[in-house]
């Protein structure tokens, strides 16, 4: 463990959406004013798109945040993972908190009867689909159309809002999947795509990280955090990998602070064990 070597409170860089540890550049930060916005409002939904280790899920934690802190709306996060149709619609109302579940998977035009039977009391639900570059086929587009159908009515009878908003975060190839059912695509009003970090953003965000676990800023010189950067290409879940490799490294070889040829070390260690 470097954790004693290096004054820390803890590791800086697990690869888990801590959202102590956020860092937001200005497109993280704009993509969750999106998110957010959809959310707070009550639309029906937007697409959160970008690379593998991006930061798309550390968002979706940061709206859940946001929506608990500022709405009386439900927030449901999932991680999609293919298969039939009934089983994603028997897990949905099961997170939603529905209270009949059938024991057996739904016939998705069920589900749909059981929401809009207990939507009323359920309210407003935030349902945001990670991973949803899974999907692929036309029947899960359209159950999900479907849900988009769902509205919360007044005591009059008159429609009020969606009964959901639907995000859908994904990697980018999801841009082009979704157009399966473009009468979705037409009810997703915001789409936002998540680039990697620039060469800046990537020392902020290290900087940010040792900061946040207790240490000093420049644990890692300045030429080491470019190399970081040259090395991953601004993802964050491969600058934690490398950055983790040289605290460990660094620390065995008692160095002061984590230069270049640490980072070259790192990189290969990484490399090798098919986390880069």
């Amino acid at each position: 463990m470097y954790i004693t070597y290096w004054n820390l409170k803890e590791e800086p860089f697990q690869n888990v959406a801590d959202t102590r540890f956020a860092y937001l550049s200005d497109q993280h930060r704009e993509g969750l004013a999106r998110l957010t916005y959809l959310a707070l409002n009550r639309k029906l939904g937007g697409v959160l798109t970008g690379a593998y280790g991006v930061g798309k899920t550390m968002i979706l934690r940061l709206l859940a945040t946001q929506v608990h802190n500022e709405s009386k709306s439900r927030y449901v996060a999932l991680d999609y993972v293919p298969g039939p149709v009934p089983l994603f619609a028997q897990q949905i109302l099961r997170q939603i908190g529905c209270h009949r579940v059938p024991e057996s998977p739904p016939d998705p035009l069920e589900a749909i009867r059981l929401l809009n039977e207990e939507m009323p009391a359920l309210g407003h639900v935030v349902l945001a689909v990670d991973e949803s570059q899974m999907m692929t086929d036309a029947e899960t587009y359209h159950f999900l159309h479907l849900l988009t159908n769902l509205t919360l009515t007044g005591r009059d009878g008159r429609p009020l809002s969606p009964a959901f908003t639907l995000l859908l975060a994904g990697y980018v190839e999801l841009d082009q999947l979704r157009k399966a059912d473009e009468s979705l695509l037409q009810r997703l009003q915001l789409t936002w795509c998540l680039q990697p970090l620039n060469e800046d953003q990537t020392i902020e965000y290290i900087q940010n990280r040792i900061c946040v676990a207790g240490g000093d800023l420049w644990i890692f010189d300045l030429e080491a955090m470019r190399a970081i950067h040259a090395a991953t290409h601004g993802l964050p879940r491969v600058i934690n990998n490398v950055a983790d490799i040289a605290l460990m490294l660094g620390s065995a070889a008692r160095v002061r602070q984590i230069t270049p040829d640490i980072i070259t070390q790192a990189v290969q260690d990484v490399a090798g064990a098919g986390f880069a």
